[in-house]
């Protein structure tokens, strides 16, 4: 036997399931909009509404007397409280034991607007349907998708007129070709946009035509948003400087570069070599090499560099930490360039460097048991900084290596 705060548990339970959301939105649809729309707040179908309470047995009026009548008295007062929302629907029982009785059969709301006051809802609820009428006038192939989809609608009630109207200037201005501040729409703060692209990806996708909308990217990740609906976006930049004096012509003179990851795709330079680090002051300090240039500050960001297809024509090399997030780097690196090689990331240089080993920090070591474009001695020295073979969470940094090490081993 279910306490009245119980039921209304059960109740807010239904509520929250937008049960009474989709039966309204499939009362709307089947019926004529112009008809429907002077009833707007009813639900024909599910009111009057009772919500069923437990039947009482023989075995429980004569084992259980006092608590049954302790449990009709509970509902009734809590009915008296109440008595401007719900009744209740009596029934007349013949117990074998005890002969007729009446007892409550169910919990009986007249009309949606009693049910939503009970619950405080009432102006959510009204907020629903205006905005769902609106939506209608506005953008009617929105309808059947939110027939489905209530919740989109609900959890962004408060919002939901600013969507419509960047839905609306989107319709009108498909693939705008400019930046997010760009855009000129009454009301709307460009900030608003940004907050807001998952469910704007929802109602675009929606309301757009297959030709303002590049399918090609679905993910919001990496300015997923803009490239999927023609909006310009702050591009990657690649920072790296060229290590041949005779290449200096082909930049304008310049030997410390930051490009755009276009400007950088539209590079001509005559190099063999393309070395690759993380660490800025190991860029900086790169030593000259002939016919090369170093990429550098990247970390997990090389993955802007897997469209430069120039690239794939030069010997390219990685240089990382000897940890397991260098050699997870390493491993994306060489997803996008299978030729590409580890320089100074191998047990040689990490036992000759032992001096100056440190700790990679607990909760950021890499946590996959394998990494799969590793070579079989990579693969092995990884698997061994895992394991703690040499020490506990052993890392040697790429700056802490010494210099004229590192030289020589680069020329040498």
């Amino acid at each position: 036997m279910k306490t009245p705060m119980q039921l209304k548990q059960q109740l807010i339970k239904k509520w929250q399931s937008n049960f009474f959301h989709k039966t309204w939105l499939d009362e709307y649809l089947f019926n004529s909009a112009d008809n429907f729309v002077e009833k707007k707040a009813s639900v024909h179908t599910l009111f009057p509404y009772s919500l069923k309470l437990i039947k009482i047995t023989d075995k429980q009026m004569l084992h259980q007397f006092s608590e049954v009548t302790d449990w009709i008295d509970q509902l009734s007062r809590y009915k008296t409280k109440n008595n401007q929302y719900f009744s209740l629907i009596w029934q007349e029982v013949n117990f074998r034991r005890l002969g007729k009785q009446k007892i409550p059969n169910a919990v009986h709301f007249e009309n949606i607007e009693c049910l939503t006051r009970y619950l405080g809802c009432w102006q959510q609820w009204q907020d629903f349907i205006e905005q769902v009428l609106i939506t209608h006038k506005q953008f009617p192939l929105l309808l059947p998708w939110l027939q489905h989809k209530p919740s989109e609608l609900l959890q962004h009630l408060n919002v939901w007129p600013k969507l419509l109207t960047v839905c609306r200037y989107f319709k009108v201005n498909p693939k705008p070709d400019c930046y997010l501040r760009e855009l000129n729409i009454q009301g709307i703060d460009t900030k608003f946009i940004g907050l807001h692209k998952g469910i704007l990806k929802k109602l675009f996708d929606q309301i757009l035509s297959p030709s303002a909308i590049n399918v090609d990217f679905e993910k919001l990740t990496e300015h997923g948003f803009e490239k999927r609906y023609g909006l310009k976006f702050p591009q990657a930049r690649v920072r790296f400087r060229i290590l041949d004096s005779t290449m200096l012509a082909d930049v304008g003179g310049f030997s410390d570069l930051e490009v755009t990851i276009d400007e950088f795709d539209k590079l001509d330079l005559l190099c063999d070599k393309v070395y690759i680090t993380e660490n800025k002051i190991n860029g900086l300090a790169f030593p000259q090499v002939n016919n090369a240039i170093v990429i550098f500050g990247l970390g997990y960001g090389i993955s802007v560099l897997k469209s430069i297809v120039w690239l794939k024509q030069c010997q390219l090399y990685y240089w990382g930490d000897i940890d397991t997030h260098g050699f997870a780097i390493l491993s994306q690196a060489r997803s996008y360039f299978p030729k590409i090689q580890s320089f100074l990331m191998d047990e040689t240089t990490l036992l000759a460097c032992k001096d100056f080993w440190g700790q990679e920090s607990e909760d950021k070591r890499h946590q996959a048991e394998n990494l799969s474009q590793l070579t079989m001695a990579e693969q092995n020295l990884y698997q061994q900084l895992k394991n703690e073979h040499f020490q506990q969470r052993l890392r040697l940094e790429q700056e802490r290596i010494p210099f004229d090490y590192w030289r020589h081993k680069l020329h040498g």
